[in-house]
């Protein structure tokens, strides 16, 4: 977990101060409903006395049934408001998916979240986790709301017969104790089981995204194999987790028949000595058949705040590190209208952009790079290259703090820049990474991302060599790419991702090989139209004897460092800091 502790009891607190009208309208149902139960067993009582012409009945029969029906219209009308209810938690559940999803998807700053192993796990934890946190805080709500129930009751009991009303309650000792025995197995059980969950999710989405990779490859059974093993250890860990689970809960149940039994065993002598009436008996079982329920939905909760607390240490990973509490943070949900069109943000004219010392290393594997300084001058076009696995890619990245870098400085014009992932992004820096990913919209969707201003859409899709491309497809900008853009080519998928960042008119434009799929002719025209227009500056990763030949600037990468003769001279931050 990242950061300070948050519990589930707290998690919960914040959570129900969120549209927090409908959450106490939520209570009252709630409370409303369990109410009616000493409404109905005190008619009963009275109806019971009537009938057997006990001195205790106030009321006669037809009366009391009347009574009886009305109050049971009333349940009714109760239970159907708990679309309340609905109502409330699909604005929790909505809300804690929005908290995760802005932690996932900021540049950077104070809001950015760690981001998960993997695309099947993140859905693993924003669709099992949210519901298993959920099911705790709806489960605290009805036991809280039996709160009444359980005063009221033990209160008329009390003034009856009070030794069989204390025995009613006997059992919530035992709940509480057994499930306090049990929490450590349950809470182990419970992160077996997500885990396992979720290395099965992260495959599938692995699988589905490299159909083409395992057919070409014929490696479709060992695929399945290796997923049959997953789902295996997936459903023992399940089978571990519904056991431990299933017997508290029928140790649960367990006390609740128990003591209706012992309840009836003691009425038994009450009403020989004439102390019990029928009214009482009846008024005693039908307050006794929900009231000893109270332990198993309070053994509920005690178990289910277990299973939200490993809930809680999921979701939270994948928050900023220094801000457990942005999980359950209030925050509006976005307005689906597209914002007002306004004039285009200027970007911010780039004169020098200096790095010193960049030092980022996989903690895995140990490659990376290390200890690299260079100089990008407004206007200018730099080469990185080298061997695979030089660390290019991670160079780019780290500079872009999409990668953390364990050493190193970052000036724009002279100034250090703290966060990196935050501030370099449109319009000052974009990115292209060697692996484009379009998403299962239009062309011109996949362009704009939901950038409202699209006079830049045209010149970005012919500074892009994309024109020809848009011109002889069917319904132009507005065609559908398909899944991962898989109805366009390699190349014009490259080309397509080099339009988007281009959109944005960044001031330093960052390329990680992305003419690799394109023909010599078609590279040619790519590079003519990027540097026709002065004032961007270029960094780019490539292997191209073409296209490195055009370079103002060459830095040659070798097991992470940069090859002497490489580049230009240190620059004088560098020579400055060095002092």
């Amino acid at each position: 977990m990242n950061g300070p502790a948050m519990s589930a009891w707290r998690a919960a607190g914040r959570i129900s101060r969120f549209r927090i009208g409908l959450f106490w309208l939520s209570f009252v149902q709630l409370t409303a409903w369990n109410s009616t139960m000493l409404l109905i067993g005190w008619l009963l009582q009275q109806l019971f006395d009537a009938l057997s012409d006990s001195a205790r009945a106030g009321f006669g029969a037809y009366e009391i049934v009347a009574a009886l029906a009305a109050a049971e219209i009333t349940r009714l009308a109760v239970m159907w408001a708990g679309v309340v209810r609905a109502r409330c938690w699909q604005h929790m559940r909505g809300l804690l998916r929005l908290n995760l999803l802005h932690a996932q998807m900021r540049s950077g700053g104070p809001e950015a979240g760690t981001p998960a192993t993997s695309s099947g796990e993140a859905v693993s934890r924003f669709r099992d986790d949210v519901d298993d946190f959920l099911a705790f805080v709806e489960s605290a709500l009805n036991a809280a709301s039996k709160v009444v129930l359980v005063v009221g009751s033990m209160l008329i009991m009390l003034s009856i017969e009070p030794v069989i009303a204390v025995a009613a309650v006997l059992p919530l000792v035992a709940v509480v104790v057994v499930t306090r025995m049990a929490s450590r197995r349950l809470r182990a059980a419970r992160v077996a089981y997500r885990q396992s969950s979720g290395a099965v999710t992260a495959l599938l989405g692995e699988i589905f995204g490299a159909v083409l990779a395992v057919k070409s490859a014929d490696a479709g059974d060992h695929v399945v194999r290796q997923l049959a093993l997953l789902n295996e250890r997936r459903r023992d860990a399940g089978l571990r987790d519904q056991l431990v689970t299933q017997l508290l809960g029928r140790f649960n149940q367990m006390t609740v028949d128990l003591s209706v039994g012992v309840v009836l065993l003691l009425a038994a002598p009450a009403m020989h000595r004439g102390d019990f009436t029928v009214g009482d008996l009846a008024l005693f079982v039908s307050y006794t058949s929900t009231l000893v329920w109270v332990p198993y939905y309070v053994g509920q909760v005690l178990s289910r705040r277990r299973q939200a607390d490993v809930a809680i240490d999921r979701l939270t990973t994948l928050l900023p590190p220094s801000a457990p509490d942005a999980l359950v943070a209030h925050r509006r949900p976005p307005d689906p209208r597209p914002p007002a069109l306004s004039a285009p943000s200027a970007a911010p004219a780039l004169e020098r952009l200096t790095v010193c010392g960049l030092t980022a290393v996989h903690p895995a594997s140990g490659r990376g790079v290390h200890d690299v300084s260079l100089t990008l001058e407004r206007g200018t076009f730099t080469v990185v290259t080298g061997p695979a696995g030089a660390g290019k890619t991670t160079l780019l990245r780290a500079l872009l703090g999409l990668l953390p870098a364990q050493a190193g400085t970052v000036w724009w014009n002279g100034v250090v820049v703290e966060d990196r992932a935050e501030f370099l992004v449109p319009p000052r820096s974009a990115y292209v990474p060697q692996v484009p990913r379009l998403f299962s919209e239009s062309l011109r969707d996949n362009l704009l991302l939901g950038h409202v201003d699209d006079s830049g859409l045209a010149p970005a899709v012919r500074t892009a060599a994309l024109d020809r491309d848009v011109a002889s497809m069917p319904d132009g900008l507005h065609t559908e790419v398909g899944a991962r853009g898989v109805r366009l080519s390699g190349g014009q998928v490259q080309r397509a991702a080099v339009a988007r960042a281009l959109v944005r008119r960044p001031a330093l434009l960052v390329l990680d090989d992305v003419s690799s799929a394109l023909d010599v002719e078609t590279e040619r025209r790519l590079w003519d139209r990027l540097l026709a227009e002065t004032g961007r500056t270029l960094l780019v990763v490539s292997h191209r004897p073409a296209t490195i030949a055009r370079a103002d600037q060459v830095i040659r990468l070798d097991d992470g460092r940069v090859l002497p003769g490489s580049g230009r001279p240190a620059p004088t931050e560098c020579l400055e800091a060095a002092r």
